[in-house]
């Protein structure tokens, strides 16, 4: 049986994941509105892979960084499930270490079928 402060652990650990990856996928979707408000004449859409991305950022396509910035808002529950499977790994917790691969099995099926 778990001790009822590795909950309070975990709960602690995974609020500072949504949390800061609500604060910086927020802050990069806002940087790329300002850069857009700022500079003048239309901007191409921007493919939603990383490389596409990345050079888009690298072009100084403001839609890029607004891009980034949804990506890393949708990586963040990702994270949050790879965060609470390393905490199970390290507490030795076998259900709960399974029923995370699980769901990482989940989210990476729905990313390959599209």
């Amino acid at each position: 049986m778990t001790d009822p402060s590795d909950h309070t652990q975990t709960d602690r650990w995974v609020h500072l994941v949504l949390q800061w990856g609500m604060i910086l996928s927020m802050s990069v979707m806002l940087l790329g509105l300002a850069l857009l408000a700022l500079s003048p004449g239309g901007h191409e859409e921007v493919d939603l892979s990383i490389g596409g991305i990345g050079a888009g950022i690298a072009e100084g396509n403001p839609i890029a960084v607004i891009d980034l910035g949804i990506v890393l808002l949708i990586a963040t529950p990702l994270t949050r499930v790879l965060t609470t499977l390393v905490i199970f790994v390290v507490n030795r917790e076998p259900r709960f270490i399974i029923a995370s691969l699980i769901v990482l099995g989940v989210i990476s099926l729905a990313i390959l079928l599209g």
